[in-house]
Order: structure tokens, then C-alpha cells, then sequence
């Protein structure tokens, strides 16, 4: 480039004050600095900007042409100047996050909705993941942070993922309204024995389904009759229809309430760890203002009373 921004605020400043003087102190410089860069504008231009006469300065047909540009591109300058440092800021961007359909909702969808009103104009975009999905969307970057919920502590595999703990949940027995079991103040897992258990699927997720089974087996309770589902609001709506009981988050009673009881089972040793995983390596500043604003407890649960 022929000449700089620092040239154009002082052609600009020149062509307002017409007065080489006042010029100088509104840009805090000598005048003579100031007549050297208009001297060296008009020379890198070829052409002159300013009608110099003894007792007054005006402006030439070319410098009230000149003017126009020169005051739009110091606009333009000053709209890139503040994108960047809104940008640095986390205000501007975008954000894809990615989720679990099981995913503890409370903290995931606080958080959301507080960093939605935080920063309005960064580009929101949520993807449901497959259960079992744990970092390979973030490997894949197709998503920047991932809200996601497994049976016990959650691996983040290799390490250049990070962990944040959002809540960790004990299993409820989902019964029918009016079942037998769901006026008891808790129950034990071979309280269920002999009832349909409505499950999510070994096909969407093989680690939920063989752990909630071996966590079955350890509380003493074998299950002989399983009805399998895709996705946990059709595990909820054939409970509430009375087809079987579920063994399901706290959560779950923030998607159905209608239909269904809750009971507490004492003895599921397994908690249910929901947590957001993201790209150690990511400088993304949105990222970074959404992280602030997720919380962060204690994985683990106290023993189950015997």
C-alpha cells in the first residue's frame, strides 16, 4: 500500500479543519509532521488534494472526491477493528454444540440459554449425537463442545480432549402411575424382579445397555422380559402406558411426569455422569464464554446404604 490509515486521518482532519494548525492539535502532532504526510499522500496519490494559497487552505476538485472514500474506508477500518476485538471478546463467532439425548438437561440447557442472552450475535448450532458417541465428533470437528452422559466415570479417551463434570445422577424406577411399586418410598433392584423393563436398545448404545444390565445382576435382579426402545421419551410413553418399568436418570422427570411415578432405587451403585468434552487445543473465545458458564461438580456418589 502507497499510503497508511495514519495518512488518511490526517488528509481527513486537514479537509474538516481547512487549517493546517488546528489540524495539528486535533491529532496531537507538529505541524510540520502533518504537512509531511499530507505532502506524502498527495505524491503516493499523484495528485493534489489541498489548494494551498497564503491565507487559507481548501480543498481541491480531487481532495472532495478523495474525502468521501478516505472517511468511508476509516469507517470500514473502525467496523473491522471492533468485529475483532468483539471477536476476542467471544461476542462474535459461532458455536456448535453437540449433544446425547440422555444428557443431563438442567445445567446443559442453563447454560445454553444464559449464553444465548449473553452473547446474541455468536451463531448457536445444536446437533443430537448417538448414544455411545464420546469424542469423535470432536475429533471430526464437527462439533466444538459435546454435552454428553454415560453409566459411571466418563473416559475422554486421548488427551487432547478436556473434561468438565455437569452433574452426577442417581438411577429412579419409572412405573406406572398406581403400580404396585411406585407408592414405595424406594426399592431395590430385585424389588423389580418379575416386571417388564423397558430399555434402550443394545444397538444405540452397547456400553448403556451391558452396564445397566451388570448393575441389574449385582443388586440381584435378572431380567426376563425386556422391551427395547430407540430413544427415552418412547422408553417413557410405553411406561406410562403401563407396557413395563424403566430404570432411568433423575432427569428423565424433567421430559414425562404424566402417567409415570419415580421412585428412588437404593442399591443402583451406578451413577449417571453427564459432562461436556472439548478440544484442549481450541482458542475459540465463544467456546470459552460458554465453558464459563457451565458448572462443574463431583462425579462420584456415596455408597449405597446396605
Amino acid at each position: 500500500m502507497k499510503f497508511d490509515l495514519r495518512h488518511l486521518e490526517s488528509f481527513v482532519a486537514v479537509a474538516e479543519e481547512l487549517h493546517f494548525g488546528r489540524a495539528a492539535a486535533r491529532l496531537h502532532l507538529a505541524q510540520p509532521a502533518l504537512s509531511q504526510q499530507i505532502l506524502r499522500l498527495e505524491a503516493a496519490l499523484g495528485v493534489d488534494l489541498l489548494v494551498r494559497e497564503r491565507r487559507r487552505t481548501a480543498l481541491s476538485d480531487a481532495g472532495r472526491l478523495f474525502l468521501v472514500e478516505a472517511r468511508r474506508t476509516l469507517e470500514q477500518a473502525k467496523a473491522a477493528e471492533s468485529v475483532a476485538e468483539r471477536a476476542r471478546r467471544g461476542e462474535l463467532g459461532r458455536l456448535r454444540v453437540g449433544y446425547h439425548p440422555t444428557a443431563s438437561s438442567q445445567p446443559f440447557l442453563a447454560a445454553l440459554s444464559a449464553f444465548e442472552r449473553a452473547v446474541p450475535d455468536v451463531e448457536l448450532s445444536l446437533r443430537e449425537l448417538p448414544m455411545g458417541v464420546l469424542g469423535e465428533p470432536l475429533h471430526d470437528d464437527t462439533v466444538d463442545v459435546a454435552c454428553l452422559s454415560t453409566l459411571g466415570e466418563v473416559d475422554c479417551g486421548r488427551g487432547e480432549l478436556r473434561m468438565r463434570t455437569l452433574a452426577s445422577e442417581r438411577f429412579l424406577l419409572a412405573a406406572p402411575t398406581g403400580h404396585a411399586l411406585s407408592t414405595q418410598d424406594d426399592v431395590a433392584l430385585r424389588d423389580i424382579q418379575g416386571e417388564t423393563l423397558v430399555m434402550l436398545g443394545r444397538d444405540v448404545c452397547a456400553f448403556w445397555h451391558d452396564d445397566l444390565l451388570a448393575m441389574c445382576g449385582r443388586g440381584g435382579y435378572i431380567p426376563t422380559s425386556v422391551r427395547y426402545v430407540g430413544e427415552l421419551g418412547t422408553q417413557l410413553t410405553l411406561v406410562a402406558a403401563g407396557l413395563g418399568v424403566a430404570l432411568v436418570q433423575e432427569t428423565s422427570m424433567m421430559v414425562r411426569t404424566d402417567g409415570i411415578d419415580y421412585v428412588p432405587v437404593r442399591d443402583a451403585d451406578q451413577p449417571v455422569i453427564s459432562a461436556a468434552i472439548w478440544r484442549a487445543n481450541d482458542t475459540s473465545q465463544a467456546l470459552a464464554r460458554f465453558l464459563d458458564l457451565l458448572p462443574e461438580v463431583a462425579s462420584g456418589l456415596p455408597q449405597p446404604e446396605q
